[in-house]
C-alpha cells in the first residue's frame, strides 16, 4: 500500500498525497465524514474522487474494514468487518441511545419525514421521551438525561449526529440524525431495544433482592 500512495505523489504531486493520507487519519480517527460539516470538504472529496477510490478501499479492506459511501446523502465511512477490529467500543448506555436513534430516524424515514441528506431532525427533548418511552416504562436502569446529551455529543464527534446549540426559550437542543446510524445499530434496531427490555424485565427480581441486573 505504501507503493500506491508514493505513486500518486509521483504523479499527482505531494499536497494531494497529503490530502489523500489525511482523508484516511480522518476516517481512522471519526469513522465517518458528512459532506455537510464545516472543514471536512477537502476530505469528502478525496474520498469519493475516482482517482482515489481503489487506494482507500484497498487499505481499510487490508487493515479489516469495509468502506461506504453514498452519494446522494453525501457521507462515506467504514465499518469494521470483524469484532476485533479497533472502532470504538460503546458502552451498554451508549448502544441503548443508539438504537433510540435508530429506531427514531428509521420511524421518521418511513413517514417521509427527512430533509436534505437523509437526515431526521428533532431534538434532544424528543428523544429522551423516545428513550423513556421504548426502555424505562420496563422497569430497566434508566440514563439520566445528562448522560443522554453526553452520548449525543460523542455520537457527534463520529459525524453520527448534529447537535445544535442550546436554545433557551425552548430549554431544548436541535438534534440531527444522519444516515450513518443504519450502519451502526444494523436494520433492526427496535427489534434490539425490545429484546433488552425483556432481558431487563427478566433480570428484575434478581435485581430487586440486590443483585447486579
Amino acid at each position: 500500500m505504501l507503493g500506491e500512495f508514493e505513486a500518486i505523489e509521483r504523479s499527482l504531486g505531494a499536497e494531494k498525497a497529503a490530502d489523500l493520507r489525511k482523508a484516511v487519519h480522518f476516517l481512522l480517527r471519526r469513522q465517518f465524514v458528512f459532506a455537510g460539516d464545516p472543514r471536512t470538504g477537502t476530505v469528502y472529496n478525496v474520498i469519493m474522487d475516482g482517482r482515489f477510490r481503489s487506494v482507500i478501499d484497498e487499505f481499510f479492506d487490508s487493515c479489516g474494514y469495509r468502506m461506504h459511501r453514498d452519494t446522494e446523502a453525501q457521507w462515506a465511512g467504514i465499518t469494521a468487518m470483524g469484532e476485533d477490529v479497533p472502532l470504538p467500543r460503546m458502552k451498554l448506555d451508549e448502544t441503548i441511545v443508539m438504537l433510540v436513534l435508530a429506531a427514531h430516524w428509521q420511524d421518521e424515514v418511513n413517514v417521509g419525514a427527512v430533509e436534505d441528506r437523509a437526515m431526521v431532525v428533532t431534538t434532544l427533548n424528543n428523544l429522551f421521551d423516545r428513550y423513556k418511552d421504548m426502555v424505562q416504562p420496563n422497569g430497566s436502569s434508566s440514563i439520566s438525561l445528562t448522560r443522554f446529551r453526553e452520548i449525543l455529543k460523542e455520537a457527534s464527534q463520529r459525524s453520527l449526529v448534529d447537535v445544535g446549540d442550546f436554545d433557551s426559550e425552548a430549554q431544548d437542543f436541535e438534534v440531527a440524525i444522519r444516515p450513518m446510524i443504519k450502519l451502526i445499530s444494523g436494520s433492526d434496531a427496535l427489534q434490539r431495544i425490545e429484546r433488552y427490555v425483556r432481558s431487563q424485565e427478566v433480570s428484575a427480581p434478581q435485581a430487586a433482592d440486590g443483585d447486579e441486573p
